[in-house]
């Protein structure tokens, strides 16, 4: 009997971390979710993906309920005794106008929420986390934080506050499912490409300093560490990070914290 890993975000800088320490494990397959992949069906036989080997390339819409279905239709599990989700998706928006005033873009329904972060952080989420339960294999699930969450950052609201979503129902899903385990893993920055781009003036304005960045790699040994571990079960949270030089007590303050996010925009 196998482990069955499903990647979500496999193409992205964790997603390929942990892509490359999974295929290391021994008994274990593989599978790589990507927006940017090839249909589902071309690599399925009579309606089912091939049950022994790596597929990492698999494209999906991975917030759409009815493609998780189909995708949880057509994995053959007769010889997979547990399943690890890790859901390593999403957007972490900065949510301040160039004025300076706090606002929420991408709000359709006007629940003062970004969108995207409901979408791709929560319901993608448990989309896949309630259709792997239908398999009756026991499921393992792990989604990443921010060291950040606990302190509520006024500018990135949405984000903490879809987590704090997500905790309550891993919560309730491991009451009711007493053979699956749910993981939260609060991270720092990672030294990434996806990670300068975004925040291009972080080691030009601020006091940032790389070399207290997580590499990709310790992340995903990390994410190793907790799903293959044989005391933790149940809800678990855990955070991964080093302390640097320049951190205070007041590092997570909102006032001097908004100011270095701007500045690592460039936001004059």
């Amino acid at each position: 009997m196998k482990t069955l890993v499903i990647i979500n975000g496999v193409t992205g800088a964790i997603g390929e971390a942990c892509l490359a320490r999974m295929s290391r494990e021994h008994e274990i397959i593989v599978i790589g979710l990507s927006r940017q992949g090839q249909s589902i069906d071309r690599f399925c036989k009579d309606g089912k993906l091939p049950s022994n080997s790596n597929i990492y390339s698999i494209g999906m819409d991975v917030s759409s309920v009815d493609a998780c279905t189909h995708f949880i239709g057509t994995l053959d599990v007769s010889n997979i005794q547990k399943i690890i989700y890790i859901h390593a998706i999403g957007v972490y928006p900065f949510e301040l106008d160039s004025n300076g005033q706090i606002c929420v873009s991408n709000d359709v329904d006007g629940d003062g929420i970004d969108d995207r972060v409901l979408a791709l952080s929560y319901k993608a989420f448990f989309a896949m986390v309630e259709s792997l339960r239908t398999l009756k294999v026991e499921v393992s699930a792990l989604i990443f934080g921010g060291i950040a969450d606990k302190y509520h950052p006024a500018v990135h609201k949405s984000w903490w506050t879809v987590m704090e979503r997500i905790r309550v129902r891993m919560k309730e899903f491991c009451l009711e499912n007493t053979q699956s385990s749910m993981f939260i893993l609060n991270i720092s920055s990672v030294i990434c490409a996806h990670e300068i781009l975004t925040r291009p003036f972080v080691f030009q304005d601020t006091d940032a300093d790389a070399k207290f960045w997580l590499m990709p790699c310790e992340v995903a040994e990390k994410v190793g560490t907790l799903v293959f571990s044989s005391t933790r079960h149940g809800f678990v949270e855990d955070e991964l990070f080093h302390k640097s030089d320049y951190y205070g007590s007041d590092y997570f303050e909102d006032t001097s914290f908004t100011d270095r996010k701007k500045k690592e925009l460039g936001i004059r």
